[in-house]
């Protein structure tokens, strides 16, 4: 299954006209930080993509990779990862909307595997709706996962989750025989959890506040089998959830007009 001839990328320019023509276009967040020995660094950013693809493939919509860089400041710690400032992800969105619009797209997903990206997708989403005649529906495909498959796919950094997600998009990018370190699985989630609290909470400078090995879980427990089988399912809900939302839009600017 090629699904590479989604990449917006890859499309000659009528072929690109067509495919945006249709209305819908999916863009793709995710980042390049540090996931131990055992996960590449582009690691959010293959997750992201991966699911993007299987989405785009069920809406019938062009994917593009909006950045591979992603708003981390707190894993710079650990050379080989980067960071863009939030403004500077907003302000891609916000210029590449530009291009969609023209184009004729009227409903852009962003499918997002990067808790660090969310702050600036809001923002950016708030501007673009602005600017153009467009509506921004935002996939937290982490979330979704995680909230899919509780008991598989742990809420971790390069865990069970993180590995699915990698060995999906190209298995030979997963080196678990070069497994090393980690931090408890309960520590770190305990960690996490302190700056994923929705009242009060603080926001994360140094990601070994969380884990002080850069990270936690448990990778060797899914097969590339299984983690095909999750992100398809994954891939579906959103889809399924994009259109849901989409019709309720819909419906509600129908009762306005009213």
């Amino acid at each position: 299954m090629n699904l590479d001839r989604l990449l917006l990328a890859n499309m000659t320019q009528p072929q690109a006209e067509e495919a945006l023509g249709r209305g819908t276009a999916v863009l793709v967040t995710g980042s390049i930080e540090q996931h131990g020995a055992h996960l590449p660094l582009g690691t959010d950013a293959f997750a992201a993509l991966a699911i993007a693809l299987r989405v785009g493939e069920r809406l019938d919509a062009p994917v593009l990779p909006l950045s591979s860089l992603g708003v981390a400041p707190y894993h710079l710690p650990w050379p080989g990862s980067l960071t863009i400032t939030p403004a500077t992800l907003t302000s891609l969105m916000l210029d590449v909307s530009a291009g969609l619009s023209a184009a004729g797209v009227d409903r852009v997903v962003v499918v997002n595997w990067h808790e660090g990206n969310t702050p600036a997708i809001r923002v950016a989403a708030d501007k673009v709706q602005a600017a153009h005649p467009m509506r921004v529906i935002v996939a937290e495909a982490h979330v979704v996962t995680h909230g899919l498959f509780p008991d598989e796919m742990e809420f971790t950094h390069a865990g069970s989750m993180e590995t699915a997600a990698v060995l999906t998009h190209d298995p030979s990018l997963v080196r678990l025989e070069e497994l090393a370190g980690g931090d408890p699985v309960q520590e770190g989630s305990d960690g996490h959890a302190l700056f994923r609290r929705r009242d009060v909470f603080p926001v994360m400078k140094d990601f070994r506040e969380v884990a002080s090995s850069g990270w936690y879980g448990t990778p060797t427990s899914v097969t590339e089998e299984r983690a095909r089988e999750i992100i398809d399912v994954v891939a579906a809900h959103i889809a399924g959830s994009v259109e849901e939302v989409w019709k309720a839009l819909v419906e509600r600017r129908s009762e306005d007009s009213q």
